[in-house]
């Protein structure tokens, strides 16, 4: 969030007109600068590994070449969700929201219609992903303040903190463990006694759906057969689903009129 308003804030000032002169010579100056039509010439260059929707954002609100626009991107045909290894059920749960930036929508979804489903004795192990701090923040605040039973990794914690709450967790002191994508992207830690994944929101980084899956099976607690990961997204993460089930897949997903999908890895066949 912190980089992505940065971004926003260094675009909304290019080619902006100064207010003094400078002693400029504007014989040497061309008509279309003196016109404040500079941001009609510039050639803005975006490269990403990654399809989201805040990098559009920035292509079709703040790049306006008279010239037009080139986008090329590529389509993931099978997604990360190909690269599971474990015999897994993924249950993909669609919310309702307006924005892609409606993080309301999604957290109360979350506390709504996901966590109580968890809260039993039984669901222990429950690893919660978080792409976002902010949302990390919010979830943690939340869960100190109804007194869950949990612990947190974040890329501020420390290595004592991080060592703590993964002992824990594995031991099943704690039946919560929050982690957020920022932590994962830097130290890629394996993270064991997993038998529940919840992915708050899909990852930006689709081979970490995958490789946060496969963990599962590195804990050596309890039975295949147990195992559950959830995933929530709503329409404005179609970037992200299409990297994660493909992109045929994906478009199957957001035109269904169902909000739950079912997807099993492990087999022969990833089969909806």
């Amino acid at each position: 969030m912190q980089n992505w308003e940065h971004v926003l804030h260094v675009i909304k000032h290019m080619n902006l007109q100064p207010l003094d002169s400078h002693g400029v010579d504007f014989s040497r100056v061309r008509m279309w600068n003196l016109n404040n039509w500079a941001r009609h010439y510039r050639q803005t260059l975006v490269f990403s590994s990654i399809q989201d929707p805040q990098i559009n954002n920035i292509l079709t609100k703040h790049c306006a070449n008279y010239r037009g626009q080139i986008l090329i991107k590529n389509m993931p045909k099978t997604g990360s969700i190909s690269q599971v290894l474990v015999q897994l059920p993924h249950v993909f749960q669609m919310f309702p929201s307006d924005s892609f930036m409606d993080y309301d929508a999604r957290f109360q979804f979350f506390i709504d219609k996901v966590l109580p489903q968890y809260k039993d004795s039984v669901m222990s192990h429950t690893l919660i992903y978080i792409p976002s701090y902010f949302d990390y923040v919010r979830l943690r605040n939340y869960m100190k303040k109804e007194d869950i039973n949990f612990a947190s990794i974040c890329d501020y914690s420390s290595k004592s903190e991080v060592s703590r709450a993964r002992h824990f967790f594995l031991k099943g002191e704690k039946q919560f463990l929050l982690f957020t994508e920022r932590f994962y992207f830097y130290k890629r830690y394996t993270i064991k006694g997993i038998q529940n994944l919840i992915f708050y929101g899909l990852p930006s980084f689709p081979h970490f759906y995958s490789e946060l899956c496969n963990m599962l099976a590195a804990g050596g607690q309890g039975e295949e057969a147990s195992w559950t990961c959830t995933a929530l997204f709503s329409r404005f993460d179609a970037h992200k689903l299409a990297a994660v089930t493909g992109a045929q897949r994906a478009g199957q997903i957001l035109r269904s009129n169902k909000t739950v999908h079912l997807f099993i890895t492990g087999g022969e066949d990833n089969a909806p």
